[in-house]
């Protein structure tokens, strides 16, 4: 085994003792400071960690940090030959991190939170160690980002995506083929595009390695983008194609294949050709890397960093994670300003029923009230749901489409809008969904209410929560939501509920 001490790029070799004393004390300094982060927004990382366990479309976050190792350890003969220095830039991108938690935190936007959590956990690398050693570990630290739970807002595109595609392919084939939102009916089964069909699950692996090959296998922009595009769009294409093929092949078939749990294993066998694939095409283009030596722009310094400047960086550490965590903790401690409650008159014409009608009804947790009533008029009959949410509560999920139906889990979302409609208070954009149980369909128009604010865009109400929190008066949300039933026209609902919510 050769135990010669490294060389630099001038042909001299440095002593394994100096590169002990100018690395120890940096990286005992950074380890420190990143459990400190860890343990101070500790709640941020257990909740990056829960969507791990818990979905199965982020669990391949548990193998980025592995992989972000293993491109740190692939760079160590670089990193050698390095000078680690304390950067000052490094804690003002921490305090900008810790600023855009603060924001997530009082805003309750979990995904915010999670981005400046790993952000801060960067922004240290480059304070305790600088900016040379940045430039060597930008791809690693940059990757890291994908711990990051995110892409849902992506999953009703996808699904409108799929369901066009299929269904225009299936009568290209000559094969009868009905859409309905995301269902898909031919003459030998309907079929609804779920969430799970959408295809972001191989969307965003294929993207994980589609980044991790341009990375890793090519020195080239321009094979890196093109990579990056083709990793992109092909599980996209794939995706309705395997959809296509599926609703073809029961259709052929009689329902004899692609049915049930076949549909599951198919689609399972086909994205693992499609990984296949896109791995071939990767190692067909793959560009040999040639280690190139830094070269040091002077002699190493007489004295490494000292232990006093690595202590009072740990306590900069401290002083800017801890204001940003109790700060948060003093806003959220604020009582919220209960909404003056505004009793509901049935509008002109409308008569307030004691029909039960509340399984269509949305169903978030956790909430402070929620009612639902049942309206009727010579035109037809609507109902009315409405939730109150907290001002107090942190991780309250908003309307999405797994709690927008209910919780009996028999209506389905068969497509989604916005619309602006006339109310009392002026005009306003709400949001409009088509939902469907059976052969019943109905018309879902909602928004939310904070102090004057009128809105259907959740990110601007948690602007207007965040805002109002960082001031001391944060106020509760009031969702509103009414239905209509309609059969084969929603028009004739719109009208309804245009007529009701005037």
């Amino acid at each position: 085994m050769n135990s010669a001490a490294p060389a630099i790029a001038d042909g001299s070799r440095i002593p394994r003792k100096s590169l002990a004393s100018f690395w120890t004390k940096p990286l005992v300094g950074l380890i420190a400071a990143e459990l400190v982060i860890l343990l101070l927004f500790r709640e941020t990382a257990l909740s990056m960690l829960a969507v791990w366990s818990n979905s199965r479309t982020y669990s391949y976050c548990f193998v980025i940090v592995p992989v972000v190792g293993l491109l740190i350890w692939n760079r160590r003969r670089e990193l050698i030959q390095t000078e680690p220095t304390i950067s000052a830039f490094g804690f003002v991108l921490l305090m900008v991190s810790a600023l855009l938690w603060l924001a997530g935190n009082i805003a309750d936007v979990q995904l915010v939170q999670h981005i400046a959590l790993v952000a801060m956990l960067d922004s240290l690398v480059l304070a305790f160690l600088g900016v040379t050693v940045i430039r060597i570990l930008l791809f690693p630290l940059g990757f890291l980002f994908f711990t990051v739970p995110a892409g849902d807002s992506l999953v009703p595109l996808l699904q409108r995506w799929t369901a066009a595609f299929t269904v225009g392919a299936l009568r290209l084939s000559g094969i009868p083929a009905i859409q309905d939102g995301f269902t898909l009916s031919t003459p030998s089964a309907n079929w609804q595009v779920a969430e799970a069909c959408s295809g972001i699950r191989y969307l965003i692996a294929s993207i994980v390695i589609g980044v991790l090959v341009a990375g890793v296998a090519y020195r080239s922009w321009k094979r890196r983008i093109i990579f990056l595009v083709f990793s992109a769009l092909f599980p996209i294409i794939a995706n309705a194609l395997r959809a296509y093929g599926i609703a073809a092949l029961a259709y052929l078939s009689g329902n004899a294949i692609a049915t049930g749990v076949d549909h599951i294993v198919y689609g399972f066998i086909f994205f693992s050709l499609i990984t296949v694939i896109l791995i071939s095409v990767a190692l067909h283009w793959y560009e040999p890397r040639t280690p190139t030596p830094v070269t040091r722009p002077g002699p190493w310094r007489a004295e490494p960093v000292g232990s006093a400047t690595i202590i009072l960086a740990l306590v900069a550490v401290v002083m800017v994670a801890g204001s940003a965590t109790s700060l948060a903790g003093f806003l959220w401690s604020k009582s919220a300003t209960v909404a003056a409650a505004r009793p509901l008159s049935p509008p002109a014409g409308w008569e307030r029923t004691d029909n039960f009608d509340e399984d269509w009804a949305p169903n978030p947790e956790p909430v402070q009230a929620r009612s639902v009533e049942s309206f009727t008029s010579d035109s037809g009959s609507v109902s009315l749901c409405a939730i109150t949410f907290s001002g107090d509560r942190r991780g309250v999920v908003l309307i999405n489409t797994s709690n927008l139906t209910g919780s009996s889990g028999a209506w389905s979302v068969l497509g989604s809008d916005l619309r602006t409609v006339m109310t009392r208070s002026g005009p306003v954009r709400i949001s409009e969904y088509v939902i469907a149980r059976g052969g019943q369909r109905r018309l879902v128009w909602l928004w939310y209410s904070i102090g004057d604010h009128l809105t259907a865009n959740p990110y601007r109400l948690r602007a207007i929560q965040a805002l109002d929190r960082l001031v001391s008066r944060p106020t509760e949300v009031t969702l509103t939501a009414v239905a209509a039933p309609f059969q084969d026209d929603p028009s004739a609902a719109a009208r309804m509920l245009s007529d009701f919510v005037k």
